[in-house]
This record gives structure tokens, sequence and C-alpha cells, in this order.
């Protein structure tokens, strides 16, 4: 950061909250986006197996397909928010997210068209949580924790409203007006709120600036990495793997929650209002992690979640079929993966710096991206040939492990002030 920023720059986190909560309202919207596709769809397997005849593993390519843009798009457009900054793009992003989203109304039988609309989402999915990521990192350090777990809440919130929400609009509307409903809903919140509040803290004012403001000249001035010095350290390599395994099959067993619980003999909707627990637990956790963050190295709390994200996998397979059970799995998994999600953003901040966040922060999603995609797809694989999820949970209990292992193999935080007074 430089001397000008640090002179102007809240000084405690009440100050930074104190100037910054509008970006943190506005980020926040624009998470819950992000994860709206990835939250009906639980919802919506089921009616559209029974409408177009398609098996659950054909319907889990949707997510697949995010998967693939994230991986192949991500760190371009990380770079490209990293140049020209977040605002601009994230408008056109919410738009096209919405549209698409709605255009799943529109499909007929044929799985091409099921394809095509899910590229667009997997293209704007690929960015949007960088977009409300990286100004909170800009806007935040002394609560920084905090800050990012709240925005990050956005998903907890999308998890926990719209199961309820899309199994009432099925059941009055079909599933196809349901995906109409949900995106004009969240495109009314959310590119309100972004239009009003989603901008850099240096871009505050600055019709009162000159030019050296600019986004990418703002970039030199914070401390942290280059993209080609984060994409050769060991800390990069280690955080990508650890998110990426630790969330490969928690993943898809999150999404697939309803379908699970349905294998199990809940009713529809009873297995809509159990499921819906992982949202607002995700949201507890992410509150309750964000704030333990800015006191304790946050390698320690990534670790501990991803050992305990065990005890969802455990509940299933020691108690079958009960729904007390059932309970206890998903509000541990809520709670654990709430706290881990902003783990590995703040980890991101403060292993590989704020320099190039974005590209960085970017291309970490992507690597996550291919769990969130393949593991889905892997989960229903394996159920359209065993009809049971049950290998499906005993594969996830020592992938949890290795990704506690990864997370505390980190070390301690860099000192980038000290690189930075060298350079």
């Amino acid at each position: 950061m430089g001397a000008s920023d640090l002179s102007t720059a809240p000084q405690t986190a009440a100050a930074e909250w104190r100037r910054h909560w509008p970006l943190v309202a506005a980020a926040t919207s624009g998470m819950s986006l992000a994860a709206l596709s990835t939250s009906a769809f639980g919802v919506m397997v089921v009616p559209i197996e029974e409408d177009f005849g398609w098996s659950r593993a054909d319907i889990s390519t949707g997510p697949l397909i995010v998967s693939v843009m994230t991986i192949l798009f991500g760190t371009v457009l990380g770079a490209l928010v990293d140049k020209v900054g977040p605002r601009l793009i994230a408008l056109g992003n919410v738009t096209l997210i919405c549209a698409a989203t709605a255009m799943l109304s529109q499909i007929g039988p044929q799985l091409w068209q099921w394809w095509a609309v899910w590229v667009v989402i997997g293209l704007c999915s690929a960015i949007l949580p960088t977009l409300c990521v990286m100004p909170t990192t800009r806007a935040f350090n002394k609560g920084r924790g905090l800050a990012m777990a709240i925005v990050l809440s956005g998903s907890g919130i999308s998890s926990f409203v719209v199961p309820n929400l899309g199994n009432w609009l099925v059941s009055q509307y079909g599933w196809q007006q349901s995906y109409l409903w949900l995106a004009l809903i969240w495109y009314a919140v959310v590119f309100t709120l972004m239009l009003l509040f989603l901008r850099l803290p240096a871009e505050e004012g600055a019709a009162s600036r000159d030019k050296q403001h600019a986004p990418e000249k703002q970039a030199a001035g914070v401390p942290g990495l280059t993209a080609r010095e984060a994409f050769t350290s060991a800390a990069f390599y280690k955080l990508a793997s650890a998110a990426v395994i630790a969330n490969f099959v928690g993943i898809a067993m999150i999404m697939n929650l309803i379908p699970i619980l349905r294998w199990n003999s809940l009713s529809p909707a009873t297995a809509a209002q159990v499921a819906s627990l992982v949202g607002i637990f995700t949201i507890v956790g992410r509150l309750i992690g964000g704030g333990f963050i800015d006191w304790v190295d946050a390698r320690f709390i990534a670790a501990g979640t991803s050992a305990m994200l065990f005890m969802l996998p455990a509940m299933l397979l020691l108690f079958p079929g009960s729904v007390a059970a059932a309970i206890v799995g998903i509000v541990t998994v809520g709670l654990m993966g709430g706290a881990q999600s902003p783990c590995i953003a703040y980890l991101a901040s403060r292993h590989l710096g704020q320099r190039a966040y974005a590209t960085v922060y970017a291309t970490i999603m992507a690597a996550m991206g291919m769990g969130v995609g393949l593991g889905p797809l892997f989960a229903n694989l394996v159920y359209d040939m065993t009809q049971s999820y049950t290998p499906v949970f005993w594969t996830a209990l020592p992938m949890f492990a290795i990704g506690a292992f990864l997370f505390l193999s980190l070390g301690p935080y860099p000192d980038f002030s000290k690189h930075e007074s060298a350079a």
C-alpha cells in the first residue's frame, strides 16, 4: 500500500466497517447470486429427471460445465479484474448470469440446450466470487477476516433460502418457471446493490482524483507477490490443492443433499427443509470462523474444519435413514464448511498478498471448480451404477484428512512489508 493510501485508510476495524459496510452488503449479495444455480440444483434434479428422462449424471453435467469454464477462463478473467477494476465487469456479469438462469426456463428435452445455458452460467461464475472478494480485501485490513466471512456468507444465504423457496416454486409453477422467478428476484436485489456500492476504496470520490488512481496503478502500490511470483510459490500450490481435495466430495454431497436424503426415504418437503439447514449453519460458521481469523492463524482453523467435515458421511454411514443423524451431520458440515471458505480467501491474501489478488484467487477458484464440477458428477455416476451413495461417503473420509494436512503445511504468514521496503 502506498504512503498516500496509508495516511487515509481507516486504522481500526470499527473505522473500516463504518466506511465500507455498504461495499460488504453489495459483495455479499453478489456471492449469493454466485451460489444461486448450485443451491437450486438439488431441488431441480428430480423434476428434470422426471420431465426429460435424463439420468442424474446427465443433469450433473451442468455444474461440470461451470467447473470447465472456471478452469479455462478464471485466471484470465482475474487478470482482467486486476487491470480494469471490478465494478463494470460485475454489473455486466450480474446481468448475464441472471439472464442465463432465466433461460433455463425455456430449454427443451435436447441435452445440448442444457449445456449451452450452463456455458454462460459457468463463464459468469468463473469470476463472480473474485469480483466480490477482491474489493473487500482492499477495503479491510484490521477487520478483514470478519468482512470476508460476511461476504462469503452470501452463498450460505442462497443455500438456506433457495431449497425451500425453490421447492415451493416448483410445487406451484413447475421447475422451469421456478428458474425464471429465481433469476428475477436475485437480479433486482444484486444489480441495485452493486450499482450503488461496489467500488474499490480508491474509487470513492474518484471524480476529484487524477489518473494515478487507475486500478492497474493502484495494484503496484499494494504489498504482495506478482502473479508470476505467486504461481511459482509453494504456498499457492499447497493452498489450491488443499482447497480442491477438501471440497471435492464435500461439494458433491452438499449439492446432492436433497437427492441423498430422498434416497434415505425422506419426503421431498422434509428433505428440502433438512437440507436448507446447511445454509443457515454455513452462515453461522463463516461468521464465527471469520471472527477467529482476525485473532488466530487461519491455517489452523482451515485444517480443523477440513478434518471435521467427516461428520456428514460418518453420520449417514452409521445411522442410515435417521433424520436426527442427518441433521447432526448437516449442521456440522455447514459450520465447518462455512468457516473454511473465508480461511481459503484470507490465506491467499496473507500468503500471496494483494498485488495480483484477483488473478491468484480466481486461479484458486478455478482449481476448486474442478471439485465443484467433478464432485457432483462423480457422486451421481456412482449412484447411477450402484443406486447408492455409500461409496461416496467412504471416499470422503481420507480426502478430508489430506486437505487438513496441506493447510497445516502452509506455515506462518510471510511479511511482505520487508519485501516491499527492499524493492
